[in-house]
């Protein structure tokens, strides 16, 4: 680094210069994607605007996408006494049959919830507010596999959304009471004559604070304050004839707590802003943030009373974040890979299903990290099984087909009849046709800067033009508009999205 600050703003260090590079670096760890066109806009404004450009997203339009439930996928009874007599009414053969309707379901509306979210991330015009409800969806875990309520993991990832980049305390206090995670971490079962440790625990070690900064008196303190809370219908409850309220003694803390106050001790620890800090600096920075970056980040946190926009700007504004350590040296998790591919080529998924199976081969089920401690990160994205899965992704999207054997699973979805008439929604003759491009080497100019624009090493860029010509020469040739051009035109995507740099970011 060139000052002792890796924090201090990149534009105040000498032989800055904001560039195409960085403004798509940007924008390709604020969002899932680069486009071209949004690179040239940031390039319009000065680096300090850019980012206040992507961290004041609410100057954009809300994305409006609406989701509907039904009576089945959404039931509401009103009141616990409501629902035990609507079941009343049946024998136990309906009742049965009732909830399995119930549950299937919802259990369909889940898959559509997982494309609509996917949409989301492709067509926001806020990248960063979708960016940040996946990060809080894998901070603060719940999944639908111990749900069982769509519409509830659907109300949970509003309240990311919402708070996206909010305050992050009250995010916390608001996920603590949020009828997912009531259900999820048992919660809703915990009382004052049985306490339920489960979201206690987990609110310090995997939460707030990280292990080791708590004992396990504190945790079972904890759990006594949090007694009481539990949901009917969409609505969280506090049942004070089930609460704890006699004195409790939490991280050097006596006094009659409740929940509440055991986040605004948990808060007032130093433990706290390094760790949300920590989970910060990996998910937009990289896999191993120095010391003094995280204790900056946590200061940052603090001075601004947890607000999170100060400490966002901060980051994406540091001479650390535009580093060589940072650029370009990120694994892309599975939903940028997918939402960023599809958004780069103009297109949306062709078979939903197709690719969210896709996703999930490669380590990722929206609404069902592996478990509470969620997803992972960076090179852990990949091993032998995920790789393949990675590689395979864009041969379906422009060919149609799997590279390699097709998982059964996969093939269910699509189906015979849709494998046999699958047709590329790619069309990259119509693009380049529209673009007056008209030779080989600028095509695989064109689509090297639209998919990779930190670029690709000097000889595999002739490899693509080489390919593309099919003569072994790298001089540019002419291209035609129909026939087989468009499948050799489809195939070099194939083989730009199956290069290791476009795995990173």
């Amino acid at each position: 680094m060139t000052t002792p600050d890796m924090l201090t703003a990149a534009w105040n260090v000498p032989g800055f210069k904001w560039s195409r590079e960085k403004a798509a670096h940007l924008l390709n760890r604020t969002g899932f994607c680069a486009p071209p066109e949004a690179v040239e806009a940031l390039l319009r404004l000065s680096p300090q605007a850019a980012v206040a450009k992507v961290v004041d997203y609410e100057a954009e339009p809300a994305y409006v996408y609406p989701l509907e439930f039904d009576a089945y996928s959404h039931p509401v009874f009103g009141s616990p006494r409501r629902r035990r007599a609507f079941f009343q009414r049946f024998t136990p053969a309906e009742r049965r049959k009732t909830l399995t309707r119930f549950f299937q379901a919802s259990f369909e509306k889940m898959q559509e919830m997982r494309f609509w979210w996917l949409h989301r991330m492709i067509h926001t015009p806020r990248p960063l507010e979708e960016k940040l409800t996946l990060f809080w969806h894998g901070l603060f875990v719940s999944g639908f596999d111990m749900v069982h309520n769509a519409y509830h993991m659907y109300m949970q990832n509003n309240l990311f959304r919402t708070h996206a980049a909010g305050n992050i305390k009250t995010l916390t206090w608001q996920m603590a009471i949020d009828p997912a995670m009531l259900a999820y971490l048992n919660n809703n079962q915990n009382r004052k004559a049985h306490p339920n440790e489960n979201f206690a625990r987990e609110l310090m070690e995997l939460f707030t604070m990280g292990i080791g900064n708590y004992t396990e008196e504190d945790v079972r303190q904890s759990a006594r304050a949090w007694t009481g809370w539990t949901f009917f219908d969409d609505r969280a409850v506090f049942l004070a004839r089930q609460h704890d309220f006699g004195e409790k003694t939490f991280l050097g803390r006596t006094g009659r707590f409740n929940g509440r106050d055991i986040l605004d001790i948990i808060f007032e620890q130093p433990a706290t802003p390094k760790h949300f800090a920590t989970k910060l600096a990996i998910y937009f920075g990289n896999d191993e943030p120095p010391p003094q970056v995280i204790s900056g980040l946590a200061d940052c946190l603090k001075q601004n009373a947890w607000e999170l926009k100060p400490t966002l700007k901060t980051l994406f504004s540091s001479q650390w974040f535009y580093s060589d350590a940072v650029v370009n040296n990120k694994v892309k998790s599975p939903a940028e890979l997918i939402a960023g591919t599809l958004k780069l080529l103009g297109t949306s998924a062709p078979n939903p299903g197709a690719f969210l199976l896709s996703m999930e081969l490669m380590g990722q089920m929206l609404f069902e990290a592996p478990n509470v401690g969620g997803w992972p990160t960076g090179k852990e994205w990949i091993d032998t099984g995920t790789l393949m899965a990675r590689y395979n992704m864009p041969a379906l999207l422009v060919t149609g087909r799997y590279a390699a054997r097709m998982p059964p699973r996969l093939r269910r979805i699509l189906g015979e009849k849709c494998l046999r008439e699958f047709e590329s929604p790619i069309n990259p003759c119509a693009e380049l046709a529209a673009r007056q491009i008209a030779n080989t080497r600028d095509a695989v100019d064109f689509y090297l800067s639209r998919l990779i624009p930190h670029g690709i090493p000097a000889d595999r860029r002739l490899d693509l033009i080489r390919f593309l010509n099919r003569n072994g020469s790298a001089n540019a040739r002419p291209l035609s508009a129909v026939g087989e051009e468009k499948f050799m035109l489809l195939s070099m995507l194939h083989l730009m999205l199956a290069e290791p740099r476009y795995q990173l970011c």
